[in-house]
């Protein structure tokens, strides 16, 4: 796993298997259907993983505050998961660039979702973007 937009993938991954009820989180921090080359490729995905389930309640508070006309639980699940882990990395992960997060997060609903799905991704993750910035 030599990028980072395989291991975000595998993130989205695993919280759509969290948040369908598929598997819990000790079996989703082992990774096991991604069968990695080597252990240390999983320290990233793990972190992301781990961190976003572990601050659920603030991630989806953020994302919330920025569905115009839509209700959280109305969203479709891979969308929501990759609002959820992207919404972690800009809250919690100061030290990756939240261009690239936005973007990365863009990519991949353009790999995993509907067509116009990534528009409304990119429109709720740059909303809280802009928040953070505000909040210093």
């Amino acid at each position: 796993m030599a990028s980072r937009r395989k291991s975000r993938r595998l993130v989205v991954q695993a919280l759509y298997s969290w948040d369908t009820g598929v598997s819990d989180l000790p079996v989703l921090l082992q990774f096991s259907w991604s069968d990695p080359s080597r252990e240390d490729d999983l320290a990233f995905p793990r972190m992301i993983l781990q961190g976003t389930l572990e601050n659920l309640a603030p991630v989806d508070q953020a994302i919330s505050e920025h569905l115009t006309n839509w209700d959280i639980d109305r969203l479709a699940k891979v969308d929501l998961a990759i609002l959820r882990m992207s919404t972690y990395c800009l809250m919690y992960q100061p030290d990756l660039p939240a261009q690239i997060t936005i973007d990365e997060a863009v990519e991949l609903a353009k790999e995993l979702s509907t067509d116009e799905a990534y528009r409304f991704i990119n429109g709720v993750l740059d909303g809280i973007r802009r928040d953070l910035q505000s909040k210093g």
